[in-house]
């Protein structure tokens, strides 16, 4: 009775707020569905700035059509500035998110799956002309869009840049991971790591392709770092260490943190951009909340180094927009971060749960200024080797060959 009554709630909640949309939404041309849980609105400008690049980019080429689930709770948010210019058609259809808990015996992030998948079917079953191809970020997504696509016989492309693929057999059964295998056209891979991950699930290493996440370069480059400084409020003699993502146990910004505490210079200071989580309290970090991806670079460029002990990344985003600002990185060696990062060349790779190793490093570029321009001048020379639209135009060249 219980889920019978959360159930028809939900439908209600979800009905009331979309009733003055139509039902139907008719396209004069075929074009491919990009299907992504996180894309970027006015109210999380922050979320899928790599997703929202590439389709921007993807959107001079091809009729895209986006397909963003969007949580009922985040109407209510307070809506900023737009995220960017949006050359694609959006459809946000609004889902009900009940979390991860438990309530009264219900495992109730099944219902907050079940209302995501029903919103975003809602969504695909209105598009009178059916899609040419659908583009699907994260296996997640394309799990759950196999029934569709295996009734209406449309081919599937998926991007994977997951750091870790060991949640997929607690959430699907076996039949479901076989059946969306069986569907899915081709996998574009961020890592040569997610390429070996996902052919130890199943898939045929011979439709994979790596194309790692890039940055656009006219958008992420260096900046005078004083002025950036002076922008948020720091002395231009200050060192800054940056870190940006989620304050969680597996990007590190705690273990960056107690590494500072052990060096006890005031001339050290701290940027963390991000939330999600608690700090440990100190005295010499700035806190700022996450912002627009077109805001990062006046950010970025503030930092002395990057600074990242991540436990795991399928890709990381963010190291890239670092390197093109032309930022030195510490990052964590044994992840895929090592394919990014040539240790003492644009950076150092050092044990992320390491804190004395963290704290080492950091001090050896806060002494050196001339190796920390060493490394600047190295990731100059490097930059624009490949860049977004070149990446786009290989994922267009994978989407040519398969769509109807």
């Amino acid at each position: 009775m219980v889920w019978i009554f959360i159930w028809l709630f939900s439908n209600v909640i979800i009905t009331l707020f979309a009733r003055h949309k139509k039902q139907k939404l008719i396209y004069f041309m075929k074009s491919i569905a990009v299907i992504s849980h996180n894309y970027p609105s006015r109210s999380m400008p922050q979320n899928g700035a790599f997703v929202y690049n590439l389709v921007q980019e993807l959107g001079k080429i091809q009729n895209i059509v986006v397909i963003a689930p969007f949580k009922i709770t985040d109407v209510f948010k307070r809506k900023g500035k737009d995220y960017g210019p949006e050359s694609c058609k959006v459809i946000r259809p609004l889902y009900l998110s009940l979390g991860n808990r438990r309530f009264l015996g219900l495992n109730l992030h099944k219902l907050t799956t079940w209302s995501h998948n029903w919103a975003r079917n809602r969504a695909l079953n209105s598009i009178v002309n059916k899609p040419s191809l659908i583009y699907c970020h994260f296996l997640s997504t394309g799990i759950s869009v196999t029934p569709y696509v295996k009734k209406n016989k449309i081919p599937m492309i998926i991007a994977s840049g997951e750091s870790s693929y060991s949640h997929i057999h607690s959430y699907y059964s076996k039949q479901e991971i076989v059946d969306f295998f069986d569907v899915t056209d081709f996998i574009i891979c961020v890592s040569a790591s997610n390429q070996k991950q996902l052919e130890k699930l199943g898939y045929d290493p011979r439709k994979m392709k790596v194309l790692p996440n890039t940055v656009d370069f006219t958008m992420f480059q260096p900046k005078a770092k004083d002025n950036a400084k002076k922008a948020l409020g720091i002395d231009t003699d200050k060192f800054v260490v940056g870190f940006i993502g989620h304050f969680i146990e597996r990007k590190g910004p705690n273990r960056i943190i107690k590494a500072i505490s052990l060096l006890n210079d005031d001339k050290i200071t701290l940027v963390c951009v991000g939330n999600g989580g608690a700090l440990i309290e100190n005295n010499f970090t700035q806190i700022i909340p996450p912002v627009p991806n077109q805001k990062l670079p006046d950010i970025i460029n503030a930092f002395d180094v990057f600074v990242l002990p991540t436990l795991s990344e399928g890709h990381c985003n963010v190291i890239e927009e670092a390197k093109a600002c032309c930022v030195p990185i510490i990052s964590s060696k044994g992840t895929t971060v090592e394919t990014q990062i040539e240790n003492g060349y644009n950076g150092f790779l050092i044990n992320p749960l390491d804190i004395n190793e963290i704290k080492e490093h950091i001090l050896i570029l806060f002494k050196n200024p001339e190796l920390r321009k060493k490394m600047s001048n190295n990731l100059r020379l490097d930059r624009g080797g490949y860049s977004l639209n070149a990446r786009a135009a290989s994922i267009n060249e994978i989407i040519e060959e398969y769509k109807k």
